[in-house]
Formats: C-alpha cells, sequence, structure tokens
C-alpha cells in the first residue's frame, strides 16, 4: 500500500473523451434492483453526499461491536465493476460536503473498491485528501483494458488483429457456418429484454459456472436473478443496455450484455455455448461487438471491466484504464489506524514477495556461470 498524490493519478492512454460519464453501475435501474435483491441482511445501507452534487452508495458491517471503528465500504456487490459516485465535474469542496456527512454518519474510515483512476472524481479526492491530512492507503491497483475509438474505425481494429489470428478466426467462423445459419444480432435502444435476458441465463449456466460446475452462474442464485431480471427491464426499457448475440440457426451460442452511459460503455457479462468452444463462438462475438461499436459515432470507450493481465480483452483492447483500492481515513483521529494498516500490510507483501522468491530459488537454482564452473 502507498500513499497517492494528486500527481500520481494514472492517466492511461490518452481518449478522445473525458471518463466522467455518470457511472451506470449507481444508477438507480441498477441500484435500487440491487439494493432490493443482493443486499446482505448484515449489511447497513445508506446514501451519503450532497444529492445535487456527489451521491454515494455505502454499507456497514452490523456484525462488528460498537465499540470497534466504524468502517463502511462503498456499496459493491459481486454484480458492481465500477464505483465513481454520481457526481458532474466534483470540485474540492464537494469532496469536502461528503465527507463531512461520512463523518455525522459516526464512519471513521472508509474502504473504497473498484475505483477507477481516470475520472475528475478521483483527482478531486487525492487533492482533498491531501489538503485535509487524511491518511489514504493504495491496497491495490490494477489495469482493464480499454477499447477507445480513435476514428479509426472499425475495418482497422480487425487489422490490428494479426495476419495468424485473423485467419485463425476466418477459419473458425466458416467451421461454425458449416453446422447452420451464423447471425450477429444487436438490442439497442429501448426494448424488450425478455427474450434476450432468458436467453443470457440459460446459456450461462449450460457451462462450468452452472449447477454441475461451480454454481456461480446467475440462474443458481435466485436474489441473483430476480435482480437480473430486473435490472435488464429497466435498462432495456430505458435504452441503457446494449446486447450484442451470435446465433446459431436462430439460437445463441454466445452473448454479451453492455451497459451504456453517455458516450462510454461497460461490458458487463459474457456467456457463450462451452460445447462450442473449439470454434470460439465467445472470441467471434468479441470480436463482431468490438466492430459494432466502434462503427457507433456515439460511443467513445468501452470498459471491459476485467483486468487485463488475465483476459481475452487484454490482446483485444489496447486501451488501459487505471483501477485502484484504497483504505482512507474520514477524520484525523483515524489517521494511525490507518496508516497501521498500510505498514502492516507492506510486511505482509514484503514477507510473501521473499517467501516466493525463496521457493523459486530453490526450485529452479541459478546456473553456474562459466567462469565459476571453469
Amino acid at each position: 500500500m502507498k500513499n497517492l498524490k494528486p500527481e500520481d493519478v494514472r492517466t492511461g492512454p490518452p481518449a478522445p473523451a473525458q471518463s466522467n460519464e455518470p457511472n451506470p453501475f449507481f444508477q438507480p435501474w441498477i441500484l435500487d434492483n440491487a439494493r432490493r435483491h443482493l443486499l446482505a441482511p448484515h449489511e447497513r445501507f445508506m446514501l451519503a453526499g450532497d444529492e445535487r452534487r456527489i451521491i454515494l452508495p455505502l454499507a456497514v458491517d452490523r456484525r462488528i461491536p460498537g465499540w470497534l471503528p466504524t468502517i463502511a465500504h462503498i456499496w459493491g456487490h459481486k454484480h458492481c465493476f465500477d464505483s465513481t459516485p454520481l457526481a458532474q465535474n466534483p470540485s474540492r469542496d464537494d469532496v469536502k460536503s461528503l465527507f463531512d456527512s461520512l463523518a455525522e454518519e459516526g464512519i471513521d474510515i472508509l474502504r473504497w473498491r473498484r475505483l477507477p483512476m481516470d475520472t475528475a472524481f478521483a483527482a478531486a479526492l487525492l487533492e482533498f485528501l491531501k489538503g485535509q491530512g487524511l491518511a489514504h492507503e493504495e491496497t491495490k491497483s490494477y489495469e482493464r483494458s480499454l477499447l477507445i475509438a480513435d476514428g479509426s474505425g472499425p475495418d482497422s481494429f480487425f487489422d490490428r488483429l494479426g495476419k495468424r489470428r485473423r485467419k485463425d478466426l476466418r477459419r473458425r467462423r466458416q467451421r461454425l457456418s458449416e453446422l447452420g445459419e451464423v447471425e450477429f444480432v444487436t438490442y439497442q435502444g429501448r426494448h424488450d429484454a425478455m427474450q434476450w435476458c432468458h436467453d443470457f441465463i440459460e446459456l450461462e449456466a449450460s457451462g462450468w459456472k452452472g449447477p454441475s460446475g461451480t454454481r456461480t452462474a446467475i440462474g443458481c442464485s435466485e436474489s441473483e436473478r430476480a435482480f437480473f431480471e430486473a435490472m435488464a427491464r429497466d435498462g432495456a426499457a430505458s435504452g441503457n443496455i446494449i446486447v450484442h448475440s451470435l446465433t446459431l440457426d436462430g439460437k445463441p451460442v454466445a452473448i454479451t450484455v453492455n451497459f451504456r452511459s453517455g458516450t462510454w460503455v461497460w461490458a458487463y457479462k459474457v456467456a457463450y455455448r462451452e460445447d462450442l468452444a473449439s470454434l470460439s463462438p465467445g472470441v467471434q462475438l468479441e470480436v463482431e461487438g468490438s466492430r459494432a461499436f466502434l462503427s457507433d459515432p456515439g460511443i467513445a470507450c468501452v470498459d471491459s471491466c476485467v483486468a487485463s493481465g488475465r483476459s481475452l480483452m487484454n490482446d483485444l483492447w489496447p486501451g488501459r484504464r487505471p483501477m485502484a483500492e484504497f483504505l482512507i481515513a474520514v477524520r484525523p483521529s483515524a489517521n494511525p489506524m490507518v496508516r497501521t494498516s498500510g505498514l502492516l500490510w507492506r510486511r505482509y507483501l514484503a514477507l510473501k514477495n521473499a517467501a516466493r522468491d525463496t521457493i523459486r530459488s530453490r526450485r529452479f537454482p541459478p546456473r553456474a556461470s562459466a567462469a565459476a564452473s571453469a
């Protein structure tokens, strides 16, 4: 963990539009349905901030004894991939009002996860924390793959894949076409989500996430299914969802669900038929979907919502979006606790890395130099 300064904010590659579009995960069509279906019994939910400027959903664990410091976390359930507050061009004073409201709620420490660092809010937050002398420790930093509409168009994207990959994709598409009629279908604007919602839930549950696998599919949880169906209905009715589907003889073999807010899109979920994995229907759909996004002049960027180091999008989308997680003191009296947590975390990481290096050195001892062996 480390303390960040405003000048440390990582901007990633240049984008044609500032990433300050309203975060869809905190808009009512997602947040209200998540609160209704996903809030755990032990979580106390609250909205902090001035409704005219900054709105931030929080949760406090009711199981923590009252004599301990009150730690609130930005309410980010498993279906939330962005924790930027709903704020339009926030100033330092706006952030101060937010922290005043947190202090009034009796909160001592704030745990902030999945915060994009390329926004006006992130810059205002770090400036405020530095100015107020509030301890803030970065507990994690990583990057997410980003598709940036640079004006070159969809054809240039396909060209960037490389000759070998393009050839392989064409071969797999041809093999898929031999099984039936292949079609790329898009649902966007105001529409009825019932069909693709049902198709996605069934498709996701048919693979390794389903009942015979990890049981992490949306359809394996009654509360998650209720959330997904309600969110899909409301988001599609308001035109905030874009769905891409690759069909074989009219039946989907891969589906992506994406959220749109202004000129930005968040790639929320993907599912595909695993019995056709050798034909890569998911990859084919991601390529066609990327081309569709780049063909839309109203879309500036698409956030993959997946860490770049371990996803297909790392190869397909060259842009990067910096992300961070923090432990923040809401009031000066909490500074020692936050700094101590940072010190302990750094020592833990040092011990972990030392142990890893020791294991590696024993497993793969360095070769003796030519001079030593002579």
